[in-house]
């Protein structure tokens, strides 16, 4: 457990004696069991009902990091996903037909359960750019990916909705995170997809070498 809450905050780059470190959680909130009652799939997939989202940008690394959290297991619905829409100052209303007007993009990032993820248009986010613990999700995106159409990137605003693959269109979708608006992004650091894929190896080593110290003495 302790190793587990300790490799999430070093790849979150943050650490409890920061300043930002309150900041990694000052995105939003969002109430359990709402998913949508166009929502094809099934509320079992609790892996898909969003409890809480943010976003921080490192302006020095020009790297954002998402955060997203539900309120199941990541990955115990195979064909769940999570897209993130992020208005970066040309965002339109594309889901305004459907009674959802408040959530505004320009571009879209998919996470997946596997790991992987991708800009679609744009191209896949590099190995180790995916990581997920538990009930949450986060993904390191480059700033490159995601150039502004009219807004300063600190300035983007965001919205998560998770989908299942097994459906299409707009039955797919579970929830929207917030309801009907978008957040802001928060200053924050952010570390390389490296760097993060580097440390949690690293925890990894010591981990067994403590399993190894701590046999040795019960031999």
């Amino acid at each position: 457990m302790m190793k587990t809450t300790t490799t999430r905050l070093l790849c979150a780059g943050v650490l409890a004696v920061s300043p930002a470190f309150g900041h990694a959680f000052s995105g939003i909130t969002d109430n359990p069991g709402d998913f949508l009652s166009t929502f094809a799939g099934s509320s079992s997939s609790t892996d898909l009902d969003v409890i809480s989202a943010d976003v921080l940008y490192d302006a020095g690394t020009d790297l954002f990091k998402l955060t997203g959290t539900m309120s199941g297991a990541i990955g115990s619905t195979p064909t769940g996903f999570y897209i993130w829409g992020v208005n970066r100052g040309g965002g339109t209303a594309g889901f305004a037909a459907n009674g959802i007007s408040g959530v505004l993009f320009d571009r879209v990032v998919r996470l997946n359960p596997n790991g992987t993820g991708l800009v679609p248009g744009v191209g896949d986010l590099p190995a180790g750019s995916v990581t997920v613990s538990g009930n949450t999700i986060t993904g390191i995106v480059s700033g490159s990916m995601l150039p502004s159409t009219g807004f300063d990137k600190l300035d983007y605003t965001w919205n998560l909705w998770p989908r299942d693959g097994a459906f299409a269109g707009f039955a797919a979708i579970s929830d929207f995170a917030p309801d009907n608006a978008n957040f802001a992004t928060t200053a924050g650091p952010v570390p390389e997809p490296e760097t993060c894929a580097l440390l949690l190896a690293g925890m990894g080593f010591v981990g067994l070498a403590a399993r190894r110290r701590t046999s040795l003495r019960s031999d």
